[in-house]
């Protein structure tokens, strides 16, 4: 494997808004479909089995670390874990696309949510894959996740993925907005206690994916969204560091301005330095490179790009790079090795 002795002091140097020699590299599911070594994991286990196999989620998490040396690790699971450990299940069409199939339907459904401590017993498997996966990388961040509250409860309602803005979920919270803000209060100590869960096991971080932030209406993501967030923060309290990932938010950046996380993530349609400028706060920005450059376009084009981007957020430190979303899986590999190559090299 691949070693950088200061990975994971980069990492948590950039997390706490410190300008650093280079930013740390890790990129949104980089273990996953784009790499051969995954592709044969998956085929041995199924994603369900890698997720819920301690030993197998561990392997795929290492799998691009030591082809491409990443600086961070971030455990192999799935956002819906959480739901299924409150009693919706999830499954993979097979055309594709994620399915719940029970959702909430009725406010009913959400005075029979149990506790938030049965994450500990019903997540175990996820406890497990931290433990041993920080045993493996001592020199490296080890990174883990959940969802945000308003996107759980997105799928939890639609029954799944939406090509449709979410509009069951959207009813939801129209006509029934006292169950709602009970459905998000709810998932909100569920969530806080996996990630208790995930920071005892010893995790230098976590990012919270509100990937859905965008469907919530103009003007209305804090009542319906930043709040709970801020919930979950607060439930978690302040000893390990936090991420939140807004999806491509765009120019509703500053509706998630009183959120207390120490980073925000960035979709690839805005600039980092115009953020960082109009923030009042020391939080670190993550990002924020297209992934879909990393299908389109050639390594020298990545690196290009990639040099931009740190330039633009040198003169402020505080930067993690990473892409404005989750790498696909026609990225290239020659591409992701001249993007991680660019990184670990700025500056010299």
């Amino acid at each position: 494997m691949m070693k950088d002795e200061n990975s994971r002091e980069l990492f948590l140097s950039a997390l706490s808004g410190g300008k650093t020699p280079r930013p740390p590299i890790w990129v949104m599911r980089q273990a996953g479909r784009y790499l051969p070594e995954y592709r044969a994991l998956k085929e041995k286990y199924g994603f369900l089995g890698i997720v819920k196999t301690p030993e197998a989620s561990v392997e795929a998490a290492l799998q691009p670390i030591r082809r491409f040396g990443f600086d961070c690790a971030i455990v192999f699971s799935d956002i819906l874990a959480l739901s299924e450990a409150l009693g919706y299940p999830y499954e993979f069409a097979d055309g594709g696309g994620i399915f719940l199939p029970k959702a909430i339907s009725s406010p009913r459904d959400i005075q029979t949510l149990p506790p938030a401590d049965v994450v500990r017993d019903k997540l175990s498997y996820v406890a497990n894959s931290i433990k041993m996966l920080r045993a493996e990388l001592p020199e490296r961040a080890v990174i883990g996740f959940s969802a945000a509250p308003w996107t759980l409860a997105a799928y939890m309602v639609e029954g799944g993925g939406s090509k449709n803005g979410f509009k069951n979920f959207s009813n939801f919270v129209e006509k029934f907005p006292e169950e709602f803000s009970a459905l998000m209060d709810k998932i909100s100590e569920a969530i806080a206690e996996y990630i208790k869960m995930q920071c005892e096991c010893g995790i230098d971080a976590f990012q919270i994916f509100d990937s859905n932030a965008s469907y919530t209406p103009e003007g209305k993501y804090w009542k319906l969204s930043g709040a709970y967030v801020e919930k979950v923060l607060n439930g978690v309290g302040k000893g390990t560091k936090s991420i939140l990932y807004l999806g491509d938010f765009g120019g509703r950046f500053s509706e998630a301005a009183d959120i207390e996380s120490d980073a925000f993530s960035v979709g690839p349609s805005v600039r980092l330095s115009e953020i960082k400028k109009s923030f009042a706060k020391n939080a670190a920005l993550q990002g924020n490179l297209d992934p879909k450059l990393l299908e389109e376009s050639s390594p020298a084009e990545i690196v290009s790009k990639a040099r931009d981007i740190m330039k633009d957020m040198k003169p402020f430190g505080g930067h993690i790079f990473n892409l404005g979303g989750g790498i696909t899986p026609k990225a290239r590999l020659e591409n992701v090795e001249a993007l991680v190559n660019a990184v670990k090299n700025f500056g010299e």
